[in-house]
């Protein structure tokens, strides 16, 4: 094997081995967008028996563009996190969260909270 025939391959081997890595990154970044959207109730669990006449919900979503509780718009901060006070009336209350993300798919949890 001569001097030019070594460099050449290892140029080839080079180019090669960055096309691999910028392709692996793309692909590591893109896989939460196939994903969708994510929500996680941190409080109150489902059933949970309220003693108040008001509760917390808290939790957190991942890769939403709007958040909605009941119905209602929710805020959420920068990391995914919200926290939002809602009145519980007597008997089963459901409360239900949809988060939907910017390709319009969108996920609903719901939750039974029983009010004394």
């Amino acid at each position: 094997m001569t001097r030019t025939t070594t460099i050449k391959l290892l140029r080839l081997l080079i180019v090669v081995l960055v096309v691999i890595i910028v392709s692996g990154y793309a692909i590591w970044r893109s896989l939460n967008y196939t994903r969708g959207p994510e929500i996680d109730i941190f409080n109150p669990e489902d059933g949970y028996t309220a003693t108040t006449s008001t509760i917390t919900i808290i939790g957190q979503a991942q890769r939403v563009n709007s958040l909605s509780l009941n119905g209602k718009s929710i805020s959420v901060d920068e990391q995914g996190n919200f926290k939002e006070e809602i009145i519980v009336f007597p008997g089963i209350n459901i409360i239900t969260l949809r988060a939907v993300d910017r390709f319009q798919r969108d996920v609903k949890k719901q939750l039974n909270i029983v009010g004394l």
